[in-house]
């Protein structure tokens, strides 16, 4: 079923399979191959950040390591997952776009998902050697595949999804424009995107200047004021929820691969805490906008 849904990021025309797995394209003859079985589905007319996807390739370790190791980390980042899954019904076709080392993809089998198909995608070839092994681990199902696109030209016809999960995406692209009107035209009308992205606010805009400086980031990483978010998917799709997620827990316990507090605090007994407390302030009028981060639930309109 997914095989009908691919089309060539260039073109859009239908691709064919051959003998030895390569996709070629009927309309304009471009041909995708393969890298350790994940399909490549990047096409000449894409205009990658190239360093933003070396970053990219280069912490995906620190990823893997460390931010999804500590029980501490992990468990607030699953708190976060269950905020986004909560928010759309998973019952038919999933995009993760921006799938990163799949762990939104491990949250939902988990979680025992039973929908239609789930595809995880992401311009990252070493965030998806990660996520191949995570599925693998645990005896992926049929529904489930990975591969490598640009979210800003994705390889998929119009109408393809139910629901698109874009967890951290908009920030990395170039064109965060680009990226929204691909979420919407993969939509069906009337479906989900779930949207998370760094809140920019005065508390955290010198926090995140600093972060930039380091290895970890691209100088070309973004964030977004909620108005600024808001107009960025205006043109394709109607905000219907706006939710603000992070503010002790988020820096104390959510990235240990730039910051490791856990070497100075017991986090393992104050994490439980300290994500209750950031739910209770995402409760408090005037409070809550000062969150890190943001969960926007939009829903598309027909683009055709």
């Amino acid at each position: 079923m997914l095989a009908e849904l691919l089309r060539c990021p260039d073109c859009l025309g239908r691709l064919s399979d051959d003998d030895e797995g390569a996709r070629h394209c009927a309309d304009c003859e471009a041909t995708y191959g393969s890298e350790h079985g994940l399909p490549q589905l990047i096409g000449s007319k894409s205009e990658l950040n190239l360093s933003e996807v070396a970053t990219q390739d280069y912490v995906t370790d620190f990823y893997e390591d460390v931010r999804y190791r500590l029980p501490w980390a992990r468990a607030y980042h699953e708190h976060t997952l269950e905020q986004m899954t909560s928010l759309a019904d998973l019952s038919g076709r999933i995009l993760d776009n921006g799938c990163g080392n799949g762990v939104f993809l491990e949250h939902l089998l988990r979680r025992g998902w039973r929908g239609q198909s789930c595809v995880g995608t992401d311009v990252s070839m070493g965030m998806l050697r990660h996520a191949q092994r995570r599925l693998t681990e645990l005896d992926n199902p049929a529904g489930f595949q990975l591969m490598q696109a640009d979210a800003c030209r994705l390889p998929f016809a119009d109408d393809s999804f139910d629901v698109v999960f874009a967890r951290g995406l908009l920030h990395h692209l170039p064109s965060p424009a680009d990226g929204a009107r691909e979420m919407a035209r993969v939509l069906r009308p009337g479906g989900t995107a779930l949207v998370l992205d760094p809140n920019r606010t005065l508390l955290s805009e010198v926090p995140r200047r600093l972060a930039r400086r380091t290895s970890h980031f691209d100088v070309e990483h973004k964030h977004f004021t909620a108005a600024e978010l808001e107009r960025i998917l205006a043109p394709h799709f109607d905000v219907a929820e706006v939710h603000y997620v992070g503010y002790v827990a988020y820096p104390l316990l959510g990235f240990p691969d730039i910051t490791n507090f856990g070497k100075v605090l017991p986090l393992g007994t104050l994490a439980p805490f300290l994500v209750k407390l950031d739910d209770w302030v995402a409760k408090v009028p005037g409070l809550r906008a000062f969150a890190w981060g943001m969960v926007m639930r939009a829903v598309a309109r027909p683009v055709h």
